[in-house]
């Protein structure tokens, strides 16, 4: 009896063919050929994004900070990624004013140059 069980559990089809495995393995590397760049292109546009939002909060501490102590040019200096705690404090202390924090993160992604006028821009990321 039990030998008879064992046969027709055997005998029943069960599993996938190679066929099948391999149409299914075909449609997810035609998946993957997709998705893969499209999440790539996402990613740098977000960067560039992140980027770009940065410049604008450097530029608009260091146009707070100008505003505030009537300052209307500064030295050209660079200012480190790690060292944000204190812009546009160093700058602010360069021309003789008080400090102040007009920057609310103490870390940045890019380095930045200041112009005499007062431009900020990204010079690495």
């Amino acid at each position: 009896m039990m030998k008879n069980m064992v046969r027709k559990f055997l005998s029943g089809k069960r599993g996938f063919t190679l066929v099948e495995i391999l149409i299914a393995m075909a449609i997810l590397g035609i998946v993957a050929a997709v998705a893969i760049p499209t999440v790539a292109n996402i990613k740098s546009r977000s960067e560039a994004k992140a980027n770009a939002g940065e410049l604008s909060n450097v530029q608009a501490a260091l146009d707070a900070m100008m505003s505030d102590q009537e300052i209307e040019a500064v030295g050209l200096v660079t200012i480190g990624t790690n060292n944000m705690g204190g812009f546009p404090s160093a700058l602010n202390r360069l021309n003789g004013g008080s400090t102040g924090d007009y920057m609310r993160q103490t870390t940045t992604k890019c380095n930045y140059t200041v112009t005499t006028t007062g431009l900020v821009s990204q010079s690495s990321c």
